[in-house]
């Protein structure tokens, strides 16, 4: 329904602030219903002044007569990347869905009167509390300095000011509906607490909970589909962390939680509630994104970069997560939330070493002393046979057996281009040595094919609605998806059966550049 754009306040004195626009998209603003509720609901937002809640600065009109929001920018990343990245700690959980109950909690309980109407006989009556009513990975945002903001409220109420359009806005978004919502009940603050609920279920076992072919069959899921306890999936899940999740998924709206402050209570008193939870989540977004957190991380950013890729990089401690039941192969990469996931991927952690080359000295080293044992051994045969052919023809044999020292050094080039993991350590021989010395063809193409290989750049596909991305004929995730790729040609496929879009996009990587694909 709109489009975003970065943009900058200008003041006296060359003051300047950086802002968010939200811009409808042309039709939408021209429909006199939907402009109606927009301006409602952007009066309402402007109202919702909390810590957790992305604030709404302006609302106007553009020389086009588009309607557009003036917003808070929050540089980092959403929930749905965060959670896309590999397995989350349990503490990390708990932080993250605690305060986003603190903004919705603050929305639920917020005061005001319906279009700024003074009470009177003649006029709209008061009005308690907003409900978001599209609680969902992608409206949280999380900042490069651990701030966690809920966004987009009012949206999902003016979304339905057209019923022409109210298919394609709930595209992709029944998988956190309350029971209530899909079967169109009134609603109030506890059908956001279950939408919070499905969020923090599926952080905690890494897969969604909610699936289905297409949205009759996922709400289908919503109403009647069995909820496993995390503990069968994750099993360094705590007890009591389980408790909260499943009293948050009640469907009896009577057992489940009645407000969010009772949420955040029992949150914060699990046993391994954190208790610097805002600096866990800005050293994880620095370790899980390096290369896109602020340069004033960047000795973590030194760190990652001596790595091959985060996703190769052995993890030390990390949750033990049991493999998806969807069939995923081990090792694919972890798909947001938006999308099924397969086994989840190695990713950093804080903890996590920084993997050390192999030292070359000792293969150069024995690979000498053969050398050495090879020629007394010659020298040795030759005298016991006092010389002549057979001495000749044994010293052939002996030679040839043994590499020179050229193909020593050539060895230890080629394994020097890969760095050691920690199981490489538990090696204590060296490998074994070729039958012949390698061509000095062999020896140079080898380490100029795996340097080749090591050059990546980065693909990013953003998309509205959301398309699910494969590449190469290999599965990624839904958009947004970013990702590094191995330069040179690759095939991008993007799909969405619900809007029958299937295309294929030819992109070429190069080293160090970004290339960025659009669809809208």
């Amino acid at each position: 329904m709109a489009e975003v754009f970065i943009g900058s306040t200008v003041g006296a004195e060359g003051f300047s602030r950086k802002v968010a626009i939200k811009r409808v998209l042309p039709g939408f603003s021209d429909n006199p219903a939907f402009a109606q509720m927009f301006t409602d609901e952007a009066r309402i937002s402007s109202r919702l002044a909390h810590p957790n809640i992305v604030s709404v600065i302006d609302f106007d009109r553009d020389a086009e007569n588009r309607l557009y929001l003036v917003m808070e920018l929050i540089e980092g990343k959403d929930l749905d990347a965060l959670a896309g990245s590999g397995p989350l700690p349990v503490p990390l959980i708990i932080y993250i869905i605690s305060e986003v109950l603190r903004g919705l909690g603050h929305a639920h309980d917020l005061p005001y009167v319906a279009n700024d109407a003074p009470m009177g006989p003649n006029t709209m009556r008061a009005m308690r509390g907003i409900v978001h009513r599209d609680v969902s990975p992608h409206n949280v945002l999380l900042s490069w300095e651990g701030a966690v903001k809920v966004s987009d409220f009012g949206i999902a109420k003016a979304r339905s000011a057209s019923e022409a359009t109210a298919s394609v806005f709930i595209k992709g978004k029944p998988a956190y509906m309350s029971p209530e919502q899909a079967n169109g009940e009134s609603l109030d603050g506890r059908s956001d607490l279950f939408a919070v609920g499905v969020m923090m279920w599926e952080m905690l076992c890494g897969r969604r909970l909610f699936v289905g072919e297409d949205t009759r069959a996922t709400l289908a899921s919503v109403l009647f589909g069995q909820i496993p306890r995390p503990r069968t999936l994750r099993s360094d899940v705590p007890k009591d962390v389980e408790r909260v999740v499943m009293k948050l998924l009640e469907r009896d709206l009577g057992a489940r939680y009645a407000t969010a402050e009772d949420a955040i209570r029992d949150l914060l008193e699990c046993e391994i509630a954190p208790r610097d939870g805002r600096d866990l989540l800005r050293r994880t977004l620095s370790e899980r994104f390096p290369h896109e957190a602020p340069v004033r991380h960047s000795a973590l950013r030194a760190r990652s970069e001596s790595r091959p890729t985060p996703h190769n990089v052995p993890v030390h401690a990390r949750p033990t997560i049991a493999a998806d039941r969807s069939g995923g192969p081990a090792g694919a990469p972890a798909q947001s939330l938006g999308a099924m996931r397969s086994a989840p991927t190695n990713t950093m952690q804080p903890s996590a070493s920084i993997p050390r080359r192999r030292s070359m000295v000792p293969f150069v080293v024995i690979g000498g002393l053969v050398l050495v044992i090879a020629v007394v051994a010659i020298i040795a045969v030759a005298t016991s046979s006092g010389g002549g052919g057979a001495a000749r023809s044994d010293a052939g044999v002996a030679v040839g057996s043994a590499p020179t020292p050229d193909a020593a050094v050539a060895v230890a080039s080629i394994d020097a281009a890969a760095p050691m993991t920690p199981g490489d350590a538990a090696i204590a021989a060296p490998p074994a040595l070729p039958d012949a010395a390698p061509s000095q063809k062999d020896a140079s193409v080898a380490p100029i094919r795996e340097a080749a290989e090591k050059r990546k750049g980065r693909l990013q596909v953003t998309a509205f609605p959301a398309l699910t991305v494969y590449v190469d004929k290999r599965k990624i995730h839904d958009t947004p998806v970013t990702l590094d790729l191995p330069i040179g040609k690759h095939t991008v496929r993007l799909v969405n059966k619900d809007i029958g879009k299937d295309e294929s996009v030819p992109v070429t990587i190069k080293e160090n550049q970004t290339t960025n694909i659009e669809r809208n």
